[in-house]
């Protein structure tokens, strides 16, 4: 019943979107690679770079496409760098995965530190990396940490994700 509801949101949510829904077939979890396998490939106009995103949070892109099913590295990753903002103070990082289920605060242009004290700091896709659109939701800082970011999503929960893209620019 769960998941014919999880179905039916998503559908209705779909009907002005470019977006491809796909089923989790295999999650992969090792210590030095984190990804999932989806049932969607070139067939159904996957492509590599695509965005993959869980309800309304990035979760990962694609990085392997055959015909019939593709693969997604997840932000988890080591290999994951995902430009992105932190709200509301609007400061421009990169977000690396750390191979577990957290990612860490990297590349900053100035010292977010300070003004995290007290805040609920969030941080969203900026856009820059031109694969992604900018806003998608990614996490929250730990204010308890340093950098760390709890991903809104929890990606050992995975069983539907659509994968998307956007155009950025004239070129894209």
């Amino acid at each position: 019943i769960a998941e014919n509801k999880k179905l039916r949101d998503l559908l209705d949510e779909s009907i002005n979107s470019q977006e491809i829904f796909a089923r989790v077939l295999i999650d992969k979890d090792s210590p030095y690679l984190k990804s999932v396998v989806l049932n969607k490939g070139t067939k159904d106009k996957v492509k590599i770079g695509m965005a993959v995103i869980d309800d309304v949070y990035l979760v990962g892109q694609i990085i392997e496409v055959n015909y019939t099913n593709s693969r997604a590295l997840l932000l988890s990753d080591l290999n994951s760098k995902i430009p992105s903002v932190l709200a509301p103070d609007d400061i421009q990082a990169v977000i690396s995965g750390t191979g577990s289920n957290f990612g860490t605060i990297e590349h900053t242009q100035v010292d977010y530190k300070e003004g995290v004290k007290n805040k609920e700091i969030v941080a969203y896709t900026s856009g820059l990396g031109g694969l992604f659109k900018p806003g998608i939701p990614i996490g929250k800082i730990d204010n308890n940490s340093d950098g760390k970011i709890n991903f809104f999503s929890d990606f050992t929960q995975l069983n539907y994700v659509k994968i998307a893209t956007y155009k950025v620019g004239e070129n894209k």
